[in-house]
Order: structure tokens, then sequence, then C-alpha cells
């Protein structure tokens, strides 16, 4: 019974540290992105349009080999689901973009699990090729 308590005690513990934001400063220009549960959410300056950032992530990806399983975008919105090399359906990762006041909110998604490594990383490669 003290086992399975411990195990509820320390599985409680993990949720509750998952559920807290983590911070820190991307790219060159020092762009502030929020992980929190499986997403990296950060917005971009308004010169970042929808389309671009979309188009920056798909090169980043596919330069990594990834596949890209989807891809479309607008002015106002788009999303890129793609996979890393020598996967199956997952990981996947999910790249959206919408225009919002003053910017773009960019999240990317690691599904199932999450993957703030590779989020990060698969943003930084996004950001610098947009100059930021």
């Amino acid at each position: 019974m003290n086992r399975i308590l411990a195990c509820v005690f320390l599985g409680g513990i993990a949720l509750t540290g998952a559920c807290s934001s983590v911070q820190k400063s991307q790219g060159s220009s020092g762009i502030t992105a929020s992980y929190k549960f499986r997403t990296l959410s950060v917005i971009l300056p308004e010169s970042a349009r929808v389309p671009a950032v979309l188009a920056a992530a798909e090169q980043t990806v596919r330069a990594r080999g990834y596949s890209v399983h989807k891809s479309a975008s607008t002015e106002e919105s788009g999303i890129l689901i793609a996979r890393p090399p020598r996967t199956g359906d997952y990981p996947s990762l999910t790249i959206e973009a919408a225009a919002v006041a003053h910017g773009t909110r960019v999240e990317l998604t690691v599904a199932p699990f999450g993957d703030q490594e590779m989020s990060r990383s698969v943003l930084d490669g996004t950001l610098q090729r947009l100059g930021l």
C-alpha cells in the first residue's frame, strides 16, 4: 500500500511540474518562447508574416530530413505537419501560425508526448531563416 501511495504522490508531483511554463530566449533577437505541456509558443514581430513563418519552418524541417505530411497557409493562419526521418506516425511535429494583434503567434507541438528540445531546435532554425 505504501508503494502505491508513493507512486501516486510522485506521479502527482511530476504532473504538477509539467503544467508550469518554461520560458527561454530563442534566436539571435532574444525572442522569448514558452514551453508548456507539449507545446512551445512564441509571438513573433509583425514583420514575420504567417506564410513566411511556415515557409521557413518547412525549409528547416526538410533540411533535417523530415517528411512533410501537410502544409497550408493564408495571411491569417496556417499549419505544417512533419515527421522525423525513419519513423511511423509518431512522433509528429505540428507547427501552427496565426496572425494576432502586433505579430504572429507560432505554436510547435510534438505528439504524442512532447519534446521541448526538438521544438526549440526547430524554432531556432526557423527564426534563423527569418533573420530573427
